[in-house]
């Protein structure tokens, strides 16, 4: 494998030469030349130049390097808006419900058909040259949410799974992003998931409305799905899943959903 000795140096603060760098090779086990490392048979853990430099530095001994202190230097915290996450997370956690975390990146179908949506009336976000089926960004995490419940329908029930992340969606041809809260219960109804956001509410002592819902996504059933507001505007769904779309997934029990928009929540709560 090829080694820099000048990457070397930069990355470990240090002015090796030829022959320093031979002799603290050849200690790790390494043949060197000029340039080249021979890299042990048995190193299956070398990867990359960068893995030549660790054992540089081990052979160097951490000890002998000098701490400095960088010429900018900040003072690291956690991210309120992280911290408020974390605590939606918890409380949801607290009535038995399940965290899941997905891909940003999905498929057509999964966030299209197998959602009762037409593939030609979706604006995607795609991926040039994907390499997989996963070539376009979420839009959704409702999607996502039917997804693993589909792939566990030989699990033990009731299943609750939540999720709490960003989705993308693209505005007048730029790209925006938000956060989102998914839920899902299985085998659930609408009053079920009513109760677990109610919950959720009360315990962040924030206040959210249900209104009759005139037009709904197209995996809810009609009469059986409310839009859910806070201070007065729109920020999402509650329903129950379509039987036409829990048949796109093979899922055999009913199943009950929401997903809302965040954004302005967690701004009201860090204030």
């Amino acid at each position: 494998m090829k080694l820099s000795i000048a990457n070397a140096n930069k990355l470990l603060g240090l002015e090796l030469n030829e022959k320093s760098v031979k002799q603290l090779l050849e200690r790790m086990g390494y043949t060197y030349k000029p340039g080249i490392a021979e890299i042990p048979a048995w190193r299956v853990d070398i990867l990359h130049e960068v893995d030549l430099i660790e054992d540089i530095a081990i052979a160097y001994g951490y000890d002998n390097f000098i701490p400095e202190i960088p010429a900018i230097s900040t003072i690291g915290s956690v991210d309120s808006r992280e911290t408020v996450k974390k605590k939606l997370a918890e409380i949801l956690s607290g009535l038995g419900m399940l965290e899941v975390s997905n891909y940003h990146l999905t498929k057509k179908e999964d966030q299209g058909e197998k959602m009762g949506l037409p593939e030609k009336g979706i604006d995607f976000t795609e991926v040039v040259q994907s390499k997989t089926e996963y070539s376009v960004l979420r839009q959704n995490l409702s999607h996502f949410l039917m997804k693993n419940l589909s792939e566990n329908i030989d699990s033990e029930y009731p299943q609750k799974i939540f999720e709490i992340g960003k989705i993308f969606n693209s505005h007048s041809g730029a790209l925006t992003e938000s956060e989102s809260l998914s839920l899902a219960i299985s085998p659930g109804n609408f009053t079920e998931a009513r109760q677990a956001v109610e919950y959720l509410f009360k315990m962040i002592e924030k206040h959210i409305e249900f209104h009759e819902a005139e037009k709904i996504p197209s995996w809810f059933i009609d009469g059986r799905t409310a839009r859910i507001t806070f201070n007065g505007k729109e920020v999402g769904f509650l329903g129950e899943i379509h039987p036409r779309v829990l048949g796109n997934w093979r899922i055999r029990m009913p199943v009950s959903l929401l997903e809302i928009n965040l954004d302005e929540i967690i701004d009201e709560l860090i204030r």
